[in-house]
């Protein structure tokens, strides 16, 4: 299979199944015997289909009989054809329509698939000529529908956003959500140094600089790595695999320290696979002390395992367990408790934007109450004096102070303190007025993230 047909079956996949994109495609290159610069060809085509996918529909249904019903198959061709018309200036129009015509008809018989690639050239001739001029609807008038439409948005996310946070901010965060996000590094502090980190990567032929917001962070800029080709995938392999850089977003590395565990002698991570934040608190701890780190599957211990040993993390002990309800007094004598809930991870849409179309405002909210209770459960078991560090993927409100609030309204010996008295080095606009850690990936050029630090006090 080329690299469009294998963009394609991921395509068809993913229209008909929950599955994260980067499952579908992980599962696809192990099928295909793809390497170097088709493996990018084809992830930049399924990323960015997806990411576009509701923009792409609109131009495409400019040109289309609205009595015709298209398939799965035909509506993902036209798609990936749209995509490459309107966001890939690396291809010649003529070659992306001669390409996705021959995807469209090399399965079917004579006189169907003549009668297919013309309706399919048609279309996209169509794109070719008009569909960089088309005039979404006006901002003024229908910002819902403009946004949606021309950033690729669900109606009830753009709705719900404008709503809670105005026109501008949306469109801010809406832009910035559909770039590419930069590969960022975490250092481990326990091996080297920041600065050696980059002149080593330097020497690999790849510029990295000092993160701004994460004092262990290392950045990669998309252009960075260079090389489409085998070597260069290789050079990226080997880069990750290294034991003395973790990749992790910046935003990510700002809970660890948050927590500021280097004096704790017993810390609980209440939902920790993969292992990123789990195992910056070792390194923080100097791999000293204990971390017990728990989550739901042992599927997921297993990755978190597997990330303790290739990092050096060697204090790490883990429990297989649902935190929303099992026993946690095991952690009563805990000097503090991390809980990195699950969430709707609409923080990440410049990662993972099929995040976007997979959620629903009734997913949010019964994430919302895990999230409580989550916090509800841990918080029967923290010894007085003890922290707990809350912390999202997330930009809902719903899911981050809501929580907080709620949690301090039913357990009132507990308060916060002010991220800020642990993270002095980081831009004054990523702590917000209550003293919560909030970054948004239009603000800071990072993924979207919050997290709290609690302190309960003496027994009532």
């Amino acid at each position: 299979m080329n690299a469009r047909e294998v963009a394609l079956e991921c395509l068809l996949t993913l229209s008909h199944s929950s599955t994260s994109i980067a499952s579908v495609v992980d599962s696809a290159f192990g099928r295909h015997a793809v390497e170097g610069r088709e493996r990018r060809f084809i992830n930049g085509l399924v990323y960015g289909v997806i990411r576009w996918q509701k923009q792409l529909d609109w131009v495409l249904d400019q040109f289309i009989n609205p009595r015709f019903q298209l398939d799965a198959r035909h509506r993902n061709i036209l798609r990936l054809g749209a995509f490459q018309l309107l966001h890939l200036d690396g291809i010649p129009a003529h070659a992306a329509i001669f390409e996705t015509v021959q995807l469209a008809t090399s399965h079917l018989r004579r006189n169907r698939g003549r009668k297919t690639a013309g309706f399919i050239n048609a279309v996209l001739r169509s794109v070719q000529r008009e569909g960089a001029t088309l005039t979404y609807p006006l901002l003024d008038a229908n910002p819902i529908e403009h946004i949606a439409f021309s950033l690729s948005y669900p109606t009830w996310l753009v709705k719900r956003w404008l709503e809670t946070r105005g026109v501008a901010w949306t469109l801010a965060f809406c832009r910035a959500s559909n770039q590419i996000a930069p590969l960022a590094l975490r250092v481990n502090t326990l091996l080297t140094k920041r600065e050696k980190v980059c002149e080593s990567l330097a020497a690999s032929g790849i510029a990295a600089t000092a993160s701004k917001i994460a004092p262990d962070g290392v950045v990669l800029e998309s252009r960075a790595i260079t090389a489409f080709d085998t070597a260069g995938e290789q050079t990226l392999k080997d880069i990750l695999n290294r034991a003395d850089i973790y990749a992790q977003d910046e935003s990510a590395m700002l809970v660890a320290r948050l927590l500021s565990p280097e004096n704790a002698e017993y810390i609980v991570d209440l939902c920790a696979a993969p292992g990123g934040k789990t195992t910056h608190l070792a390194h923080l701890m100097g791999n000293a002390g204990k971390i017990i780190a728990v989550d739901v599957s042992a599927e997921k211990v297993a990755v978190l395992e597997k990330n303790c040993r290739r990092i050096g993390a060697y204090n790490v002990k883990t429990r297989v367990l649902d935190a929303t309800k099992a026993d946690l007094s095991f952690m009563k004598t805990a000097d503090a408790v991390l809980i990195d809930a699950p969430c709707s991870g609409f923080g990440t849409l410049r990662r993972h934007p099929d995040i976007r179309w997979n959620k629903t405002v009734e997913q949010v909210r019964a994430l919302s109450e895990m999230q409580y209770n989550l916090l509800k459960n841990a918080a029967r078991h923290i010894k007085p004096g003890g922290i707990l560090v809350y912390s999202t993927c997330s930009i809902e409100p719903i899911e981050n102070e809501k929580v907080v609030q709620r949690f301090l309204a039913d357990f009132p010996m507990w308060t916060i303190e002010n991220a800020k008295d642990f993270l002095p080095d980081v831009p004054p606009s990523v702590i917000t007025p209550q003293g919560f850690v909030q970054t948004f990936p239009h603000e800071h050029g990072v993924d979207g993230a919050f997290a709290a630090r609690l302190r309960r006090g003496s027994a009532k």
